[in-house]
């Protein structure tokens, strides 16, 4: 039998307890949120619903909202966020034709002041407001084209409406000389 060689642990000089500037800092969460809650979706599509403005903005101006990216993942991948949303973008329909009324009366800067300091049409800000104010119509006429659908929609309505009337006579015509009774 071999004799076991006595082993000798090493000890580490203890250190001493980091002051209270040295210690590391917990570290709260930064970022944008990437967790998916109800509650989060429900902050997120009041948001939509109560501002005229897109998914791309709010991001932007909200730090408490996850990236454009994140949320369009979601509304693939969760059918419950995708119809709340939805239903919020409708209700963002009328915002929209709200901005589209203040837009179009909103008339203190067609006139500016020129170099000569003579008054004058401002053009390119009237130009502006009608591009505001015809993206907002087109956007409202998507996300409602019952209520916002314009003319094309009473049209295509009209051409279903004269094709079902043709169906009816047609079915009703059937229908009639199917059930002739004999007096």
């Amino acid at each position: 039998m071999m004799a076991k060689k006595s082993e000798k642990k090493k000890v580490l000089p203890k250190k001493e307890s980091p002051t209270e500037k040295e210690k590391p800092k917990r570290k709260e969460p930064f970022g944008r949120p990437t967790i998916f809650t109800e509650e989060l979706a429900e902050r997120i599509c009041k948001l939509v619903a109560t501002t005229p403005h897109g998914l791309r903005k709010l991001c932007k101006m909200f730090d408490w909202l996850p990236d454009q990216d994140t949320i369009n993942v979601w509304r693939y991948e969760k059918p419950n966020f995708s119809g709340q949303y939805a239903v919020a973008k409708i209700k963002q329909a009328d915002l929209l034709a709200e901005d589209c009324i203040d837009i179009a009366d909103d008339d203190s800067r067609d006139i500016k002041i020129t170099e000569n300091g003579y008054e004058a049409f401002d053009g390119e800000f009237a130009a502006r407001s009608r591009l505001r104010v015809d993206t907002r119509k087109w956007l409202a006429s998507k996300l409602l084209p019952k209520q916002y659908g314009g003319d094309a929609l009473l049209q295509q309505t009209r051409e279903e409406n004269t094709e079902l009337k043709e169906e009816l006579k047609v079915l009703r015509a059937r229908l009639d000389s199917e059930n002739k009774k004999d007096y």
